[in-house]
């Protein structure tokens, strides 16, 4: 079996950014049936890009979690204004398909492409039009922000395995008093850990958010593929 995850993650993160920044828009405007496919292309990939990482699969199951669970919330609302079966029914599955599409192309992007090389092909494309100095910052401000999606589904997954080791017998609701926060105070903890890691490493100066980036055969052929996926996206 081809080694996919490596693959993708040996693309160039401007690449891997400008897919996310043309996609991610596009699937609240394209066909179902095309977000669809969309959708279970981007689970496929995020499986592979799962294997290996701390909790990854159970990332993946966290993000099925919360779409299904706010699918639900605006099914119940819909039927309580009235609205016909039939449209209700419609109109949760579309939601489901476009959120799961859109979440999974945020893990996937997280999960290939390192926090700090996301925030270098910020800076890069910033800085012709905001400065050296402004560009950097956002960089850092985008490289924590995708830093935390996989670091809070983790500690999500980590704190319901403990609430069911420690309280099997907990309820729904005192569970839903429970995990969020736990969830919050680990979450604290880490923000400040955060901070250290950021001033310990230097990166809070623009010296270390000058990109060195080369391009190369296979992000040719990356590019070739996004053109493609898009196209059939909009136009099929």
């Amino acid at each position: 079996m081809p080694d996919v995850a490596g693959w993708v993650r040996s693309l160039d993160p401007r690449l891997k950014l400008a897919a996310a920044l043309l996609i991610g828009p596009g699937l609240w405007k394209v066909d179902v049936l095309a977000a669809a496919g969309c959708a279970v292309f981007l689970l496929a990939l995020g499986r592979f890009l799962a294997v290996g990482q701390p909790g990854g699969g159970k990332m993946v199951r966290s993000l099925l979690s919360f779409v299904f669970f706010w699918v639900a919330v605006k099914a119940v609302l819909d039927g309580v204004t009235g609205m016909p079966v039939e449209y209700m029914a419609s109109d949760a599955a579309q939601l489901a398909v476009r959120l799961v599409a859109l979440l999974m192309l945020g893990l996937c992007l997280a999960l290939s492409t390192s926090a700090r090389a996301l925030g270098l092909a910020v800076a890069w494309a910033l800085r012709p039009f905001l400065g050296r100095e402004r560009a950097w910052r956002i960089a850092l401000s985008l490289s924590l922000m995708v830093h935390f999606l996989p670091v809070c589904l983790s500690t999500l997954s980590g704190v319901r395995g403990v609430v069911a080791r420690r309280c099997p017998k907990a309820g729904f609701f005192r569970r839903m008093r429970m995990i969020p926060q736990a969830v919050i105070r680990n979450l604290g903890q880490k923000t400040w850990n955060q901070t250290l890691a950021v001033a310990c490493r230097g990166l809070d100066r623009a010296e270390a958010w000058e990109p060195d980036f080369a391009w190369a055969a296979r992000d040719w052929a990356g590019t070739g593929f996004v053109l493609l996926a898009t196209a059939a996206m909009f136009f099929l």
